[in-house]
């Protein structure tokens, strides 16, 4: 009995033994539970807390590179041609109205050459006619064909218009002539018919005397009837043929009118065709100053010189005798002395949060960033209107930055050059990290809401 009441009383001890440490583990995981509730509710109020108090700033970001304020000048040809000589190279430092390259200009010279022989030609045309149109002799051709004749080479032109001059003063002077040899000899012509004219009117006036004496002897029946009447045919006929002969004087008036109206026709259709070789001439003239021109354009073009000062940057030209097309980009120039600024891309949804004169920080990435800080800066032009970039599609606007004079100063003595990348950072204000958390889904509830 004894050894049971003994073996009882070891159970129920071990028993206790075991609650008790049940209890103890209990009471020390609802202290750890306790405590990590507590650290959690701390945690949660006070991180929450702090995104709602803090203020953290924000700002739109965009990539880039340096350029000058300036831009890089582009070297183009706009009709292209050979290239004769090379007068610069990668690196250079050229002034403004430098020469940089020459074209081969054979063809071009020579294409003007016979615009000018031509020019010449009608211009020594046009002073032959005007001396034609205004009616003057051949020291005032001598005088006009002045200038042209000066020249060796145009000496032909100038004899073959004053020999086509003279040769057509002979022909409107020979017309003439003839024309006016026969008024004269229509006027001789007259001056014979008149002189008939006054004698047939002496023997006319003979003739009435005798008809009005036989008339009287008549009544007294000392002549006969047949000699009255004869007497009266006399004076009919000679009455008729002074009718004749003032009639012939008539007609050779009128001829002479009419001789004088050929005369004139000519003069007026030499006039009439002087005048319409000479619209035709002032015509292909005027035409031809402007092929002219075109061609000394293009002469003075065959010489492709620095559209401003700087240094020669991506030459694509290095022999001489190659061919440049038109419009080919030939080299770039790089303007020296001028502001260093910062061209980036800003992306367009984030357009609204930015104005010009804002501030902004600039970070050249081909530097070491431990070596060189980010570079306060100024945004100073925003573009009006939206770009795509041809890659990626996507829609950006581009913007200008300039850094401050200090800063600017500093990266001088650096090898910031034009080209290099860049990054900005424009601040458009501060918002608190709770903000920056919820407004996703903010935006998101707005934009399910406003679902149909």
């Amino acid at each position: 009995m004894s050894g049971k009441a003994t073996d009882k009383s070891v159970s129920l001890g071990a028993t206790d033994r075991t609650q008790g440490d049940a209890t103890a583990t209990f009471r020390a995981i609802r202290h750890y539970l306790a405590v990590g509730a507590a650290l959690a509710v701390a945690l949660v109020f006070g991180f929450g807390g702090w995104a709602a108090m803090a203020s953290l700033s924000s700002a739109v970001l965009g990539s880039g590179q340096v350029a000058v304020e300036s831009n890089i000048k582009r070297v183009q040809h706009a009709e292209g041609g050979i290239v004769a000589e090379i007068a610069v190279g990668n690196g250079d430092r050229v002034e403004a109205g430098q020469l940089l390259m020459q074209l081969d200009g054979t063809a071009i010279k020579a294409d003007r050459g016979i615009i000018a022989g031509r020019i010449a030609e009608l211009s020594a045309r046009r002073s032959r006619l005007l001396v034609e149109r205004n009616g003057g002799d051949e020291a005032a051709l001598n005088k006009a064909l002045a200038d042209i004749s000066a020249t060796r080479d145009r000496h032909e032109i100038v004899e073959g218009e004053r020999n086509l001059y003279r040769a057509r003063r002979q022909t409107t002077d020979g017309q003439s002539d003839q024309l006016q040899q026969r008024i004269g000899q229509i006027g001789e012509e007259i001056q014979g018919l008149r002189a008939q004219l006054a004698a047939k009117s002496s023997e006319l006036e003979l003739a009435d005397k005798e008809l009005d004496i036989l008339s009287g002897l008549e009544k007294k029946k000392l002549v006969t009837t047949r000699q009255q009447m004869a007497a009266e045919r006399e004076v009919a006929r000679l009455k008729g043929e002074k009718g004749e002969l003032a009639a012939a004087i008539a007609r050779a008036k009128s001829r002479i009118s009419e001789t004088r109206m050929q005369i004139f026709q000519l003069r007026e259709e030499f006039h009439e065709e002087v005048l319409e070789d000479l619209g035709k001439t002032e015509t292909a003239l005027s035409e031809l100053l402007e092929r002219k021109v075109a061609a000394d354009d293009q002469l003075r073009r065959l010489q492709i010189k620095a559209p401003q000062s700087g240094a020669v940057h991506r030459l694509e030209v290095h022999t001489v005798g190659a061919v440049i097309a038109p419009g080919q980009e030939i080299m770039q120039i790089v303007p020296h002395d001028e502001q260093l600024i910062v061209e980036a891309k800003v992306a367009a949804t984030d357009i609204d949060q930015i104005a010009v004169g804002q501030d902004a920080k600039i970070r050249f990435t081909a530097f070491n960033q431990r070596t060189t800080p980010e570079v306060d800066g100024t945004l100073y032009s925003i573009a009006p209107n939206v770009s795509e970039d041809e890659r990626t599609g996507a829609q950006y606007f581009l913007v200008r930055l300039r850094p401050t004079e200090t800063v600017s100063n500093q990266l001088t003595e650096t090898a910031l050059t034009p080209g290099m990348p860049a990054e900005i950072l424009v601040r458009t204000g501060s918002r608190t990290a709770l903000s920056y958390l919820t407004k996703p889904f903010a935006d998101q509830l707005v934009r399910a809401f406003r679902e149909e």
